[in-house]
């Protein structure tokens, strides 16, 4: 429950922290005064809306309200101790980005965030597609996400660190105002989820007239063309007493399939280095290697071995090693390099094998929004609104990845298929069977569709009454959310039926090509070679998985706010509300995914449901005013009793201090415990499959794993420690300048996580037989099933410092503002049962080499900066945001020669590596906005300026074809690309 409170903003009185002005000032001079308070309570961005208030001011509009959303208090949020960043609507709009949510990961306390550049291949999480916001890097599922302070239902069904995330791609930007982000627990103030912060849409309720947009964009490199249409309208209604709002948006993106960017030319991967001995010393354990390529198969098809038995190792002496099957099934000589490890080698064909570049950098999606509001003012104290909010996206990957087999696939002597040079060297030597490694390059790409269909109803009521002469502001409303997901998954090889048709023999009695199995409706499939196959065989193997998800959200909230009574330093304020939620998950999967009988997706249908019920009281009670060395001193405390029908009762709280000892700067702290409780995926997740390229310890082979991750019911919240102290400058001596510099520090206890499978099959090897539970083996002795359930297992802690200044410079010809935001990293530690304590800071790579497992991780530091100048008609703006150096993983040790000998123990918790080094990267934008008039203005936008490619950040062990995907989160992969477009309103 969530309660936008307003209050008058009287002259003279600051606007400030998690405050805008919903209605202009009523002069020019009060305006400069608003927004120069605005800055100093470090309004991130929110002093670039100047020229919009001064608009509104020469209008004639009079004073109006503010509404605070950092606090439940009514009260002048400059004195709020939870710093707040804004982003104005004139900057969301100067950033020209496709989605709102764009503009908002960069800000440099974001990290980590999901969007459809950074998740393109991962379809089984049912997060592609969705753009989910990411404070401090701690998950998007620990930022909560609200839309005009109200909760919305989440955009996906799982248990990682995105999942139940809110979908910002629904959001009604036509209508947002500003948007709020609280960067501290408020979990005491907000509830569950709040636990690294809030991001707060806030409407512009009143807004009266039309606006729109038409704008297109496209990459340099030809790709990624993009367009969007919205429409807004507003109108007062009965004499003023009533006002309807409707704004709709369509959007199209064509993404980026594949990828033709020079920087990826090279092949950069991490791998085990075959000739490393701990027990001598020298080489490193690990290799970053240029010229990688994947050593485990081919597009046509790669002989690996020749394995006595269809579950054997293969042996790397057999002849027919290294034969590979090209167009028509022609066998030719395939170089495996000079070093081979696993799934990686390094040289020889690397290019023929190589398969990274086939995956997407930005997935398509479409979108079309359309949100509407009705408000009248029954009595001149009460008003009713409504709001009715539907969203349709849907995003479709043609190519995430082919459907590997890296491995695994045995054809025997006598299959029909095999070349005859081949058969003949099999007879000759008396080779039964030979071990396949294959991408299939005869199938199609597997494909995955995410459709989203969000539907969301608000009434309530809001008003004011006297009580002793003092008014007190109440509302209440009722939210019904869904969001209907279709995961539809075409290409999808069916693994049992690939099987049997790659088993393919002469029929004795019809002399045709048939299945070994006998099944006369199996049709014979030729994995050796490119082009080989009839549709009716590709057909046969490869199906379309489907799943629908009901995620239903219903909400009744009420809140009060008043200041009773006032004491020696002013009024004392408080606030009070209950809240009751209950969230559901419903659906269906198609047969075969529940059977587990596909490559990907495998999804299953999961039903459960849990209610909330909780009540809040926070107050604000003055201490000090206008004495010596304390203009004003506050005390800002809340109180949130929650009950979970799953996992009982918990308490949060929250204790804050502002101290203003003269006018120029103030002093803020916070202390709260906050509380992150599991979602619906964690808790009742039926089984979600996976499949990855892992490496067996127990036959030391490389293969392709299907895991399942499922709920646990008996999960309890997480629970977090949160430390805030800070200060604001706004030194009046230097007018038009402020800084705010606040340093936080996150303790979390009880963190949800799951075991990855790489540290399930290390610890069974190393004999812990609850690991050994998870995972069960097939009849050929290979794994066939990892079992994952996430536990409150992780302790995490998370310290840094947030810096924010800006700079207004009146010249005698126009205006320059200068604004800086920088985050930076501390710690960022995480407390593993199975790894110890992982440090993550600095780890830019997204899988961390070796050994992260479930661990956190962030860059050191990030930063935007803008500089903006504006002669009326025309305002110009260059930004530079970046990302600081760092590395691969913080337990490694670099070496090249002379590496240190080491015991098991020792080479597991610090391997060597060759380098441990990933370049920091800054990128540059120009925006140029030109107003025609008072009807609207054309802008243009150019984003990575210089074209600048991310750094080379080699892919992850196991999994060559994700070469490339290891920088998707803190990195553009794009390049230079334009937009343009025309504003208008009427």
């Amino acid at each position: 429950m969530t309660t936008n409170h307003t209050v008058a903003v009287r002259a003279g009185k600051c606007c400030s922290l998690s405050m805008a002005i919903s209605r202009a000032l009523g002069s020019a001079s009060v305006t400069l005064l608003a927004l120069t308070a605005s800055l100093a309570a470090n309004t991130a961005f929110a002093q670039e809306a100047a020229p919009a208030q001064e608009e509104r001011a020469a209008s004639g509009e009079t004073l109006g309200e503010v509404t605070v959303t950092g606090t439940r208090i009514v009260r002048d949020g400059y004195e709020a101790p939870t710093p707040v960043s804004v982003l104005g609507a004139d900057q969301l709009a100067a950033m020209g980005t496709t989605t709102i949510a764009d503009s908002v990961n960069r800000l440099p306390a974001f990290a980590g965030s999901v969007s459809p550049r950074s998740i393109s291949s991962n379809i089984g999480t049912g997060t592609a597609g969705v753009n989910a916001l990411n404070l401090r890097g701690l998950g998007a599922n620990r930022t909560l996400v609200l839309l005009d302070g109200k909760r919305i239902v989440g955009s996906s069904l799982g248990t990682g660190g995105n999942a139940s995330a809110v979908d910002t791609n629904a959001m009604p930007s036509g209508l947002i105002e500003r948007v709020e982000v609280v960067t501290g627990g408020a979990s005491a103030v907000y509830g569950s989820d709040a636990l690294a912060g809030v991001v707060n849409f806030v409407l512009d309720k009143k807004y009266t007239g039309i606006k729109g947009s038409v704008e297109g964009g496209i990459t340099q490199a030809g790709d990624g063309d993009n367009y969007k249409l919205s429409l807004t309208t507003g109108t007062p209604f009965a004499d003023g007493r009533g006002h309807l709002l409707f704004s709709g948006e369509y959007t199209d993106d064509e993404g980026v399939i594949g990828n033709n960017r020079s920087w990826a030319d090279r092949s950069i991967q991490l791998m085990n280095n075959p000739n490393f001995n701990r027990n001598v010393g020298g080489q490193p354990q690990l290799l970053i290697v240029d010229n990688a390529g994947v050593a485990n198969g081919t597009r046509g098809g790669l002989i690996l071995g020749c394995p006595l038995t269809p579950g054997g190792a293969s042996s790397s002496a057999c002849v027919l090693r290294g034969t590979e099957f090209v167009q028509g099934g022609e066998p030719i000589n395939f170089n495996f390099g000079d070093l081979v490890s696993g799934p990686t080698m390094r040289g020889g064909d690397w290019e023929r094998s190589r398969v990274d570049r086939t995956t997407s950098l930005a997935l398509p999606l479409t979108r079309r929004n359309a949100f509407g509001r009705a408000s009248y003012d029954i009595t001149d104290n009460v008003t009713g609104f409504v709001e009715l909010q539907y969203s349709h996206t849907k995003s479709h990957n043609v190519q995430v990845v082919p459907n590997l087999n890296n491995g695994g696939v045995i054809i025997k002597s006598g299959n029909p298929f095999i070349p005859a040079s081949v058969q003949a060297r099999m007879t000759a030597l008396n080779i039964q069977q030979f071990e396949l490694g294959t991408f299939n390059g005869d199938l199609p790409f597997l494909q995955g569709i995410n459709i989203r269909e969000l539907k969301r109803g608000v009434t309530g009521l809001e008003g004011n009454f006297e009580l002793g002469g003092d008014t007190w502001n109440w509302d209440t409303y009722y939210t019904h959310s869904e969001q209907d997901i279709d995961s539809i998954t075409p290409g999808n090889r069916i693994n049992a039926r690939y099987n049997a048709a790659v088993d393919a023999v002469i029929s004795p009695v019809t002399g045709r090509v048939v299945c070994s199995n006998g099944d006369p409706t199996c049709i014979p499939y030729n994995a050796m070679g490119l082009g080989v196959n009839s549709s009716a065989a590709i057909n046969y193997v490869t199906g379309t998985g489907r799943s629908n998800t009901l995620l239903k959200q219903d909400v009744v909230a009420a809140s009060m706010s008043g200041e009773p009574f006032n004491t020696w330093a002013g009024p004392l304020s408080i606030a009070f509300g209950a809240e009751h939620r209950r969230e559901s998950v419903s659906g269906n999967a198609s047969a075969l995914d529940e059977a587990n009988s596909f490559f990907a997706g495998n999804y299953h249908a999961t039903s459960g449901k849990y209610d909330v019920t909780e009540g809040f009281v926070e107050t604000v009670i003055p201490l000090l005013k206008n004495v010596p060395f304390a203009e004003t001193l506050d005390f800002n405390g809340a109180v949130r009793y929650t009950d979970y029908s799953t996992s009982g009762q918990v308490t949060t709280w929250k204790a804050g201090t502002t101290w203003q000892p003269i006018e120029d700067i103030r002093f803020r702290f916070t202390r709260s415990r906050d509380i992150r409780a599991p979602n619906l995926g964690e808790l009742f997740n039926a089984g979600q499959s996976g499949t990855g390229n892992n490496v067996d310890p127990f036959l030391n082979q490389s293969y392709f794993m299907l895991s399942r991750t499922s709920g646990n019911i008996n999960l309890k919240p997480e629970e977090a420690d949160t430390t805030g102290i800070g200060f604001v400058l706004a030194p009046r001596f230097m007018p038009g300048f402020t800084m705010s510099v606040d340093y936080y520090k996150i303790e979390v206890e009880g963190a949800i996580a799951s075991a990855s499978t790489t540290n399930i099959l290390n610890q069974c090897f190393a004999g812990n037989q609850l690991f050994c539970s998870f995972i069960s083996r097939g009849t050929d002795g290979k794994v066939s099933l990892i079992a994952i359930q996430p536990a409150n297992i992780l302790g995490q802690e998370a310290s840094g410092v947030d810096v924010d200044a800006s700079y207004n410079i009146p010249l005698p010809v126009g205006e320059l503002r200068l604004r800086a935001l920088a985050s930076f990293v501390d710690t960022l530690e995480t407390q593993d049962l199975v790894l110890g304590t992982v440090d993550g800071r600095g780890v830019n790579s997204a899988d961390g080499g070796i050994g992260l497992g479930t661990a956190l991780s962030s860059p050191k530091s990030r930063y935007l900066t803008s500089a903006t100048y504006s002669l009326d008609p025309v305002a110009v703006t260059l930004t530079m945001r970046g990302v600081g150096s760092g590395v691969y993983n913080n337990a490694f040790i670099v070496c090249d020669t002379n590496c240190p000998v080491q015991t098991a123990a020792e080479a597991a918790a610090h391997p060597t590596i060759n380098s441990n080094s990933i370049d920091s990267v800054k990128y540059f934008d120009l925006s140029l906005n030109y107003k025609v008039g008072a009807l609207g203005e054309v802008y243009f936008v150019v984003e990575n300026a210089l074209n600048e490619d991310p750094p080379v950040v080699a892919g992850g062990r196991g999994a060559g074809f994700y070469q490339g995907q290891s920088s998707s989160q803190n990195y553009d992969r794009i390049g230079r690309n334009y937009r343009t477009g025309l504003r208008f309103k009427f």
